[in-house]
């Protein structure tokens, strides 16, 4: 692991893998984002993973996006 894996915790389940992708592409260059989503119901877990092109870029999308507010839930960046 390079270092530029991501895991984004505490999403709302309104945002899916477009919104979380844009979200970190305001940041940095995203390699691949994806929402978990339940295989039953289809419906959001709550979490999800973005890779970024750099370790940099993963640490400037940890500083700025940690324990900010998306579509009113405060979400979870961290290193994978």
């Amino acid at each position: 692991n390079p270092g530029n894996n991501l895991h984004v915790s505490g999403l709302s389940h309104k945002v899916d893998t477009r919104e979380l992708e844009a979200t970190f592409a305001k940041i940095g260059r995203v390699k691949k984002a994806s929402v978990m989503y339940d295989p039953h119901t289809r419906e959001s877990r709550g979490f999800g993973f973005v890779t970024m092109e750099t370790a940099e870029e993963a640490e400037a999308a940890i500083t700025a996006l940690n324990t900010t507010e998306l579509m009113g839930k405060v979400m979870n960046v961290e290193k994978v």
